[in-house]
């Protein structure tokens, strides 16, 4: 997932503004008070997290600074942090404003639908076999990500209800190697409770879905393929929560139905699954 290191100065001017097109951090200043604001343009929530706490000489917080904080989709002037000049007499200022990193998603989930139950992510009567299952052994080390095997233009439908928050189509390329791990198309979808589906190595122009797009569970959302960091044609299928650290990620174990939809279970690496509903 993207993230971002941003880090701020401060320079007294009345309005500063630094930081990415979608997601700007800025201070203004009103007399003795510096504020910093967050604007989110996002259709996603995102996660601010400050790498240590500030230097002040001769301020104090006016609202708690938080290290981790978040603001929600499409929203402005989200207060961050405020401080307030202890003494007028004597200097003042932030000696150091710390940096920050900025993850999509919101990392503060802890309670989310551990027990719901997902579809398979291909039409009825198709059986594919799971190549690579959670941990498995080529590119899925200490990660809960499943590869299906399956020819490219294969029919690729929502396994979960929720808002299409990004997509990449144009890549038509792929090897082996990490070294193309961004050359693959996926479609990324934002569930209900916060979680987060990931639908990879689609085909070249192979998504029927638009940023933005709300999908019901089983409606048709593009093909697969075989570009990126891929040995073969496949649907490499992951969903996670928001969380501070290298990958942005915490990725998670999901029940899918399988036969005819009345038995929910965790797929297994080399085994097939087919779909009779």
């Amino acid at each position: 997932m993207k993230k971002h290191l941003l880090l701020l100065l401060i320079l007294f001017p009345i309005l500063l503004v630094f930081g990415q097109k979608n997601v700007k951090m800025y201070y203004e200043r009103a007399q003795d008070t510096i504020s910093y604001y967050v604007d989110n343009a996002q259709i996603y929530p995102v996660s601010i997290v400050f790498s240590e706490y500030p230097e002040l000489e001769n301020m104090r917080n006016v609202i708690p600074f938080k290290l981790n904080q978040i603001a929600k989709a499409s929203s402005t002037k989200n207060k961050v942090a405020s401080f307030i000049v202890n003494d007028k007499k004597r200097k003042w200022g932030i000696k150091k404003m710390p940096g920050f990193m900025w993850y999509v998603g919101d990392i503060s989930i802890k309670n989310y639908d551990r027990d719901y139950v997902y579809d398979l992510p291909f039409r009825k009567g198709n059986t594919f076999n799971i190549y690579q299952g959670y941990n498995g052994t080529f590119s899925h080390q200490g990660e809960n990500s499943l590869d299906f095997v399956m020819p490219i233009g294969t029919e690729i439908l929502a396994a979960r209800e929720g808002q299409v928050i990004d997509l990449v189509k144009e890549n038509d390329k792929n090897c082996p190697t990490k070294d193309c791990a961004k050359l693959g198309n996926y479609i990324t979808i934002l569930h209900s409770d916060g979680t987060i589906a990931q639908y990879f190595h689609l085909k070249l122009n192979g998504t029927v879905v638009n940023i933005g797009d709300m999908v019901k569970k089983g409606d048709l959302i593009g093909y697969s393929g075989n570009t990126g960091w891929s040995n073969g044609p496949h649907l490499h299928f992951v969903v996670f929560i928001a969380a501070a650290n290298e990958s942005g990620k915490n990725s998670l174990k999901t029940l899918f139905r399988t036969g005819d939809g009345t038995k929910k279970e965790y797929l297994v690496e080399k085994k097939s699954y087919t779909r009779n509903y």
